[in-house]
């Protein structure tokens, strides 16, 4: 009986094991194709805030160097899904919400009461698409 009992705990230990082996498989499998299928040059560009003055717009540019603000790159990293894009500012995470499937437009949606919106400057999407 405690044979049994030790076989059956040894399966389901295996059985666990490698559900979460297929998890983080899966998931790596997933990463990498949203990769190819979205890659980060698909928004590469200078994305200015609309409905304000030109003089205090939120200005930023996404390139192959990562995210640069005023000129100096605050992010290496940032991360597109082809819905999403996600950087970090220091401790603050931004997150962006396409509104397009031509991906010239999104909306800031990390913070809860100002949402703006961003456009593609005309200027990038001419020298990228």
């Amino acid at each position: 009986m405690k044979k049994k009992k030790s076989l059956e705990r040894g399966l389901l230990a295996v059985a666990i094991a490698v559900s979460i082996a297929f998890i983080f498989v899966s998931k790596a499998l997933y990463d990498r194709y949203q990769i190819i299928k979205h890659p980060n040059s698909m928004v590469y560009g200078t994305w200015i805030e609309q409905g304000v003055a030109p003089y205090s717009a939120d200005i930023f540019v996404l390139n192959e160097t990562g995210v640069v603000i005023d000129g100096g790159v605050v992010n290496t990293r940032y991360r597109f899904n082809g819905s999403y894009v996600e950087f970090q500012v220091g401790e603050k995470k931004r997150r962006y919400q396409m509104l397009d499937t031509s991906f010239s437009q999104m909306r800031l949606i990390s913070e809860p009461h100002y949402q703006p919106v961003y456009q593609l400057s005309e200027k990038s999407k001419n020298n990228l698409r």
